[in-house]
């Protein structure tokens, strides 16, 4: 809806834009015309061939002038201080007042020659006064004025036929320029307001229908740019959807079976034989159960890692290596573990690549008969630690870093996940794979 009323707004306020454009433009090119129009008229009117022209006969030169019925001469000659009507061939109808006005401006015209314009009963008459010199050899000397003047036309139907046009030629301009702009306007805003409807359907967790908007520019790009937020958004409900019925299912078994447990010896039976052994079972499955929880818990820290600030320091890999095998000492009694490690500086989180070893040497240590064997070394531009043991193969080399997703001893399936998310989060990678006589866990850092 807002949309719509953005686009109705736009329509209106460029509609108004259209019209300011075409009235002022209607008023220029009218004013355009009347400056021709006038600038025509006073051409006519002015002699250019008789300008400067030194006056030897005044009679002479009045009654020898061109006769144009549709232009009227007046004359009159200043002698000394005093100007003097002169009569042409034809009569004039100007009225006394309008003979005064031009015998004043005869008076005060200090130009050769000079335009002048008044109207008269809503009639325009525009007329020119002339100065011309007397011959010197004339007694009188002085100065002969011309007046030339002619009135506008009464018949003014072929301006108004040009106006008419003129007119009518902007309005179809004008409403072509709108029809454009509908057109636009709709090319551009109707896929505006399917995305906006596709968001509103994603904003409500609806993730199923897919954005399809086939247009190569701007649009097209923010389109294909919201349709790949949407399949993120449906790849991690989804991965949301599996985790909650994942952990519900994790979390059932172990507490099942303390409750199977604890109602069996409030019975007076023991499970396991004994009441110390069937409490050693509830034991086992609340260590369990804490051990899951707190994993869980730090997945969920894990989805923020990436926007909080990271304390990431220079760290000797060797030394968190050996803190980690000093703090399983009891746990690797039967187990011989080699190390290959050469002194080697990454920038990292300490704790969390604590967590990545420890993880990865608990899962060795679980699945080892043997042997552990652990190599940290740097090759060309990149810095490699292998993780090896002598046990049994491994049966999905590419599921075992999906969450819960267990080995044969594995207790929740969540540390090697967990092994994955953080050596992301360090600008680390991870794979497993089968060998002849074991199986290896590569990790790999470029420099």
């Amino acid at each position: 809806m807002r949309t719509k009323s953005l686009n109705y707004k736009i329509m209106v306020a460029f509609g108004i834009v259209i019209l300011l454009f075409a009235v002022i433009t209607y008023t220029l090119l009218i004013e355009s015309f009347h400056n021709y129009y006038y600038e025509d008229i006073y051409r006519v009117l002015e002699d250019n061939d008789s300008k400067n022209k030194v006056i030897t006969n005044v009679d002479e030169f009045i009654y020898n002038e061109d006769d144009n019925r549709s232009i009227e001469y007046l004359y009159w000659v200043r002698l000394k201080e005093q100007i003097v009507r002169k009569t042409g061939k034809h009569s004039s109808n100007l009225s006394q007042d309008i003979i005064r006005q031009i015998e004043h401006q005869i008076n005060i015209q200090v130009k050769p020659s000079k335009r002048y314009i008044i109207e008269i009963d809503g009639r325009k008459m525009f007329y020119v006064i002339t100065r011309h010199p007397l011959d010197r050899r004339n007694i009188r000397k002085g100065s002969l004025y011309k007046v030339a003047l002619r009135w506008e036309p009464v018949d003014n139907i072929l301006q108004k036929q040009l106006f008419n046009q003129l007119g009518v030629g902007l309005v179809i301009a004008m409403l072509a320029m709108l029809a454009v702009f509908f057109f636009l306007s709709s090319y551009i805003t109707r896929p505006l307001i399917q995305l906006t409807n596709n968001v509103k359907r994603i904003s409500k967790r609806k993730f199923d229908k897919p954005i399809v908007i086939n247009r190569k520019d701007e649009i097209g790009f923010l389109a294909n740019t919201i349709e790949d937020m949407r399949k993120e958004l449906l790849s991690y409900d989804e991965e949301q959807k599996l985790k909650l019925h994942s952990i519900s299912h994790e979390l059932k078994t172990p507490i099942m079976v303390v409750q199977s447990y604890i109602d069996a010896m409030k019975k007076g039976l023991y499970p396991k034989g004994t009441q110390e052994a069937s409490l050693n079972i509830i034991e086992e499955e609340c260590n369990r159960l804490q051990k899951l929880v707190l994993d869980l818990l730090y997945i969920q820290r894990l989805d923020y890692y990436d926007s909080e600030i990271k304390n990431k320091d220079k760290i000797n890999l060797k030394e968190v290596i050996q803190e980690v095998i000093n703090n399983l000492v009891f746990k690797i009694e039967d187990i011989s573990v080699n190390l290959n490690l050469d002194n080697i500086i990454i920038i990292g989180d300490y704790n969390q690549l604590k967590i990545v070893i420890e993880n990865l040497m608990s899962n060795q240590i679980r699945y080892a008969h043997s042997t552990i064997t652990i190599t940290l070394k740097k090759e060309n531009k990149h810095i490699y630690l292998e993780f090896y043991n002598d046990g049994e193969p491994l049966e999905n080399n590419d599921e075992i870093f999906n969450m819960f997703k267990k080995g044969k001893k594995g207790q929740s399936g969540l540390g090697l996940y967990i092994v994955k998310r953080l050596l992301t989060i360090n600008n680390g990678s991870i794979k497993a794979f089968n060998d002849n006589d074991g199986v290896y866990f590569l990790i790999t850092w470029n420099i």
